[in-house]
């Protein structure tokens, strides 16, 4: 059975539903579980000062919350989850994260685009199930 389980969170619909599949599994297996937001990027060049700033302590504060809900999740489970947040492509971070920490399970939320638009953009969850070296759950709604 897993041992470590990586969930992709961002706060998202099908990212609240990934978390509570993640912690479930974690309960029912005695895997370890850590949430991972991945916060985009900022632009290296912008017009008005401070912006960068500004974003940066937005995403800061996006991401304080999002590890209140999921520590208030499984802790109404009786379980314990480890939050992290990266800088960085989500795909790319949460693919790099998994293999070089010993993730045998990445447990990721269905976008809520529509198929076309998803296969057109390429989602996040496609291209980490194509480029893991570990299993991948997909939950959909």
């Amino acid at each position: 059975m897993f041992k470590k389980i990586l969930v992709g969170y961002d706060g998202s619909k099908g990212g609240r539903l990934a978390l509570e599949r993640a912690i479930e599994l974690g309960q029912s297996s005695g895997a370890s579980v850590t949430a991972l937001w991945v916060q985009a990027p900022l632009p290296r060049y912008t017009d008005l000062p401070g912006e960068p700033e500004d974003q940066t302590e937005a995403g800061d504060s996006y991401f304080a919350k999002r590890k209140q809900e999921a520590e208030v999740m499984a802790n109404e489970r009786g379980g314990t989850i480890v939050c992290a947040t990266l800088r960085g492509h989500p795909a790319k971070v949460l693919v790099s994260t998994a293999q070089s920490e010993g993730f045998d399970l990445i447990v990721m939320g269905h976008s809520d685009h529509s198929e076309m638009w998803g296969r057109l953009l390429g989602d996040t969850a496609d291209r980490v199930s194509d480029h893991s070296h570990c299993s991948i759950l997909i939950v959909k709604g």
